[in-house]
């Protein structure tokens, strides 16, 4: 019965009657700014006007499903490659991903680190079947377009040249929480595919299938996650 009522309260909210205008006005307003908060240099880019826009439609469109405001947004990006009034800023979806990797690493807990002596102790045959996973507030972002040079290009107080070339080629990414705070890092194309196969569950062989570089490139990139604590 109680999960009825609040179904029912939350078509009426937002099925745009005036009964409860101003409920309505209210949560609307709080999931535009999160998002705001969440994705500055969206903003930064279609200026905040469109943006307010933009995110009151998505707020109406997707609703949120956690109570933490600081969970409302990972939607944004799929949700702006069919946003017709963002169509001449095909890189915009990009960067919203970008920015919500990381929001998501700056709220994320501590790794524990890998025990590379742990690692190296185990027999060679059992060591290909080790299931590395992303560590907690790791994303990877993989973009036909220089994102991370869009987003560097957008911060506050930047000094400079802020010229981007869109045709620069494609940013792949690791994004995680660093000692600095989030941050990202480029990656090769084969260190993408290699980190994508641990984000799937796969085992150490299987993630490695299509490495085509040496044994020693492998294990200098296995030895960079593990420093950099992006895999668990």
């Amino acid at each position: 019965m109680l999960a009825e009522l609040q179904r029912a309260f939350a078509r009426e909210l937002f099925a745009g009657g005036a009964r409860l205008r101003v409920h309505r006005e209210t949560v609307l307003g709080a999931l535009a700014d999160a998002l705001e908060t969440s994705h500055p240099v969206c903003v930064r880019l279609v200026g905040a006007e469109f943006f307010r826009a933009l995110a009151r439609r998505f707020a109406r469109d997707v609703p949120s499903r956690s109570p933490d405001l600081c969970d409302y947004g990972v939607e944004l990006g799929e949700y702006l490659e069919s946003f017709e009034p963002a169509r001449g800023l095909p890189y915009l979806a990009d960067v919203a991903r970008l920015e919500w990797a990381l929001h998501r690493a700056r709220h994320a807990a501590d790794a524990p680190p890998l025990d590379p002596a742990g690692l190296s102790a185990l027999p060679e045959a059992q060591r290909a079947e080790i299931a590395f996973g992303l560590a907690p507030g790791t994303a990877l972002v993989d973009s036909a377009y220089p994102v991370d040079r869009i987003w560097e290009a957008n911060q506050p107080g930047i000094a400079g040249d802020t010229t981007v070339c869109l045709d620069a080629g494609p940013a792949r990414l690791v994004v995680a929480r660093g000692p600095k705070g989030a941050s990202f890092w480029r990656v090769s194309p084969a260190e993408l595919e290699l980190f994508t196969g641990f984000a799937r569950g796969l085992p150490l062989w299987r993630a490695a299938e299509a490495w085509t570089e040496s044994a020693e490139s492998l294990g200098a990139a296995l030895a960079r996650a593990v420093s950099a604590r992006w895999i668990a």
